[in-house]
């Protein structure tokens, strides 16, 4: 009688528990569907529309199922006819008919059950407009050079047509043409010509005319007007946006004396704070002091840092650059250090150039070109960290190459390219304050080095406005691993 009544407690138990789990779990599993291709392109040579079809799965039965904005999350259809459903094949279809050039359309699927539980997923669609010849070209329709030569660059399409002619002509005169054939057809050519446009007057506009024509007999013109200035705009300030931080946006704000020299740059963050330098100059038109003080965001700052910048006596030439700090704490006391030697031993050739110079270690080979044969020699190097300054580590040496005879508008040649006053400066100074003219592209130095996936290798495009002057300079990282390649910076330049 004893164990019966045991064996009775024992299965009671495990079916109160049973009914327990039984009452836990949900009567009905949440909504769900799968989009199998959530990136597509469609070309209005082939399509008026495009059909998207999911599989639904809701057990709980269809309350709604709505397309949404993706950029802004607002309501842009509700479907009807499917309320009550669990298990069926939903087809939404898009009207492709009102765009007629390239559109990207971001939607939102949303179901939502009759217990109000819902589940969404997104979809892109391309939409590429109906086949017309075109170009796409770096640095825009207008541009101010500083040589007697211009590379024209863009990416010539004809959508499904074929390419039939390119023609590039400077004032009239043709030189450059392209032929293509049914036999192998093209329809998309990458441009790089060299297109010679001798001594041009200053203040002129002069037209470069890009003409293409596919099979269809379908043209276009485009034309990139050219100016030359001896001397370009300041920018005021520059926004910087980087798309590998969550920061936002830097505002870098610039001041210039009568002669166009930077002589102090604020370096703002959206917390407030501030990276500040001052440049001062000598009577060769110099930088022989740069003070760098990074203020907190409630405008304290610790320490002052001194850059001392010296040359010999009557001359441009380098022969040291010198640092010290100057600490203050809160009772308004100055600590001063001592003057610590950053870069020494200059080696200049006949022509100007550095041939060397000593930071811990010997930095030899310094990398200059004259891309446009005018007799230059243009500083080319790329420190991607200023540890990489020493021989000992050439197999991380990177230069400019690919230049378009388009003056930065930030380049100093009063400021020697051999020291940025903080790690977080260093990418700035590369970009913007070092190189003469717009570099395109970045290049390992040794192309045996076996480095060459921890480089990040920057390439640049830019855009420019109707005088000329350069609006925005993109770099983007085409290498360095995963969390570097494909990474973008963006400067946009404002002038008054």
């Amino acid at each position: 009688m004893k164990k019966n009544l045991l064996n009775i407690l024992f299965l009671g138990t495990i079916g109160l528990l049973l009914f327990q789990a039984c009452q836990n779990d949900p009567e009905f599993p949440d909504p769900g569907f799968e989009i199998e291709d959530q990136r597509v392109e469609v070309r209005r040579d082939t399509a008026d529309y495009y059909d998207i079809n999911i599989k639904m799965n809701v057990p709980n039965g269809v309350e709604t199922i709505d397309i949404l904005n993706a950029t802004d999350y607002s309501i842009l259809d509700i479907v009807d006819g499917y309320s009550g459903k669990t298990k069926f094949d939903f087809n939404y279809r898009v009207d492709l008919t009102p765009f007629e050039t390239d559109t990207v359309l971001n939607y939102i699927i949303k179901v939502v059950d009759k217990d109000q539980r819902s589940f969404n997923q997104g979809i892109r669609i391309d939409v590429k407009g109906f086949s017309y010849p075109e170009i796409k070209l770096v640095g825009g329709t207008n541009i101010s050079v500083a040589a007697p030569a211009f590379v024209l660059k863009g990416i010539a399409t004809a959508g499904l047509n074929y390419i039939e002619t390119i023609t590039i002509s400077f004032e009239g005169e043709e030189q450059y043409r392209f032929t293509g054939s049914a036999g192998d057809p093209v329809h998309e050519k990458t441009i790089k010509e060299l297109v010679f446009l001798g001594n041009l007057e200053p203040g002129l506009e002069y037209n470069i005319d890009i003409f293409i024509a596919d099979d269809k007999g379908q043209s276009s013109t485009t034309t990139v007007v050219v100016k030359k200035n001896e001397s370009i705009k300041k920018p005021s300030k520059i926004n910087m946006l980087d798309s590998g931080l969550s920061i936002g946006v830097v505002n870098i704000e610039l001041n210039y004396d009568e002669n166009d020299n930077l002589t102090q740059l604020d370096y703002k963050f959206p917390s407030g704070a501030n990276y500040h330098s001052e440049y001062h100059y000598n009577e060769l038109n110099m930088v022989d002091t740069l003070l760098y003080r990074s203020y907190a965001s409630d405008g304290t700052y610790p320490r002052d840092i001194y850059y001392y910048y010296n040359y010999e006596p009557s001359t441009t030439k380098l022969t040291t650059i010198e640092s010290q700090e100057f600490e203050y704490d809160n009772n308004g006391n100055t600590s001063e250090g001592n003057i610590d030697l950053e870069r020494s031993e200059f080696v200049y050739d006949e022509t100007g150039k550095v041939l060397s110079f000593k930071r811990s270690n010997i930095v030899s080979n310094i990398y200059y070109s004259d891309p446009f044969n005018l007799g230059e020699n243009i500083y080319g190097e790329y420190w991607q960290l200023e540890s990489y300054m020493s021989n000992s580590r050439d197999a991380y040496r990177q230069h400019r190459e690919d230049y378009d005879p388009v003056l930065i508008p930030t380049f100093t040649e009063s400021l020697p390219p051999f020291i940025a006053p903080s790690s977080t400066m260093l990418p700035l100074f590369n970009d913007l304050f070092w190189h003469k003219y717009m570099m395109t592209k970045t290049v390992v130095t040794d192309p045996t080095s076996t480095q060459g996936a921890n480089l990040r290798q920057p390439a640049y495009t830019y855009e420019a406005d109707a005088d000329g002057n350069i609006t925005s300079i993109v770099k983007t990282y085409t290498s360095g691993g995963y969390q570097w390649e494909g990474r973008t910076v963006t400067y946009s330049f404002f002038y008054n």
